[in-house]
């Protein structure tokens, strides 16, 4: 059987529905899609979009659920986005599906950041209660919550702990496709949490790419936004940066960079990878350094770059980049700024 039949059969294994035949029922069209689902707008531009899965990637201990708690915040009490956008839409509640028994954690943050917590509400009534998605009540639970008139966002906190299945296998990825179906059947946005696999050798330091996320490809696939938490400089372990990694709706927003503490998160801009100094760098400091009250002679340069170990063929390459003038003064070349030529 193909992937995407074993998938949908897992969606709907558990509440079979009497449906007639294709063969008995009107074919739909276009035109009623678009009565039915609208145009795709925005919750938050450019990162969480309305009635569709947005993932939150990061690995464990990053901050992934401090920050998907901070996100209710703005569907709450109308706090501006994490990139200073101001919220436009209409305040509610905000169903948290508790999956990691992290509920001390998260309560006692909520109560020190002051978000409301009449307004967070469980799918269970029993709030201590994590939620399983492997099963017929769980869904059933979800569904009815997420309908709400007044629930403005669902957050699903972790999607490994959702479920007690394989994650490389199908069944794992039907678990996010039934949670997309929830996004667009209540026109809520659904945003999971997620972790990454271990780094590999044949891993970069470019930053987090879609093929760290854990378990099946096709996860990836349900899901139309995807951000990654990581901390690229490492001078920096506090300081995260928040990126799109997927967006199959709008251009890449600018990365975001966030500390947080007992009060809160605090946005500012993303902090970037330690850059790696070159012999060219090196040779370039060396330059400016001997250059900056004024020309030298280029013997006197190459002496000062043996010592630092920077070849000639470094210096000129430095040179061009700098856009050092070299002038010919009784017989010998004379290297200087071209400002102080």
């Amino acid at each position: 059987m193909p992937e995407t039949e074993k998938i949908l059969d897992l969606i709907f294994e558990e509440n079979p529905e009497d449906i007639p035949p294709p063969e008995e029922q009107e074919p739909g069209t276009w035109g009623e899609l678009k009565e039915q689902i609208g145009p795709i707008t925005w919750a938050w531009q450019g990162w969480l979009p309305n009635n569709m899965v947005t993932i939150l990637a990061g690995q464990p201990g990053c901050g992934k659920s401090a920050l998907a708690l901070r996100i209710p915040a703005t569907f709450l009490r109308g706090d501006p986005w994490p990139d200073g956008a101001p919220y436009e839409g209409e305040t509610g509640k905000v169903l948290w599906c508790e999956a990691e028994a992290a509920q001390a954690l998260n309560l006692d943050r909520a109560e020190k950041w002051g978000l409301d917590l009449d307004d967070i509400i469980t799918p269970f009534h029993d709030a201590t209660k994590d939620i399983r998605l492997d099963d017929s009540e769980g869904k059933r639970v979800v569904l009815k919550r997420a309908q709400d008139s007044d629930v403005r966002l669902v957050v699903v906190d972790s999607l490994r702990g959702v479920h007690r299945r394989d994650e490389n296998a199908s069944e794992s990825a039907g678990i996010i496709m039934w949670l997309a179906a929830v996004a667009r059947d209540s026109n809520t946005p659904v945003l999971i949490t997620h972790h990454l696999r271990k780094r590999g050798l044949m891993d970069g330091n470019e930053g987090i790419t879609l093929e760290r996320l854990r378990g099946s490809s096709a996860i990836v696939q349900a899901a139309r936004v995807v951000w990654a938490l990581d901390t690229p400089d490492p001078r920096l372990p506090d300081r995260r940066r928040l990126a799109n990694i997927k967006n199959n709706l709008a251009r890449f927003p600018t990365p975001i960079g966030f500390e947080f503490d007992e009060e809160g998160l605090h946005f500012g801009d993303a902090p970037e990878p330690p850059r790696q100094e070159t012999q060219v760098d090196k040779a370039c400091d060396l330059l400016q350094a001997l250059l900056a009250k004024g020309p030298i002679y280029s013997t006197e340069i190459k002496e000062e770059a043996r010592g630092a170990g920077i070849s000639q063929k470094t210096m000129k390459r430095a040179k061009d980049r700098l856009g050092i003038v070299a002038v010919r003064r009784e017989n010998r070349w004379l290297w200087g700024l071209s400002c102080h030529i």
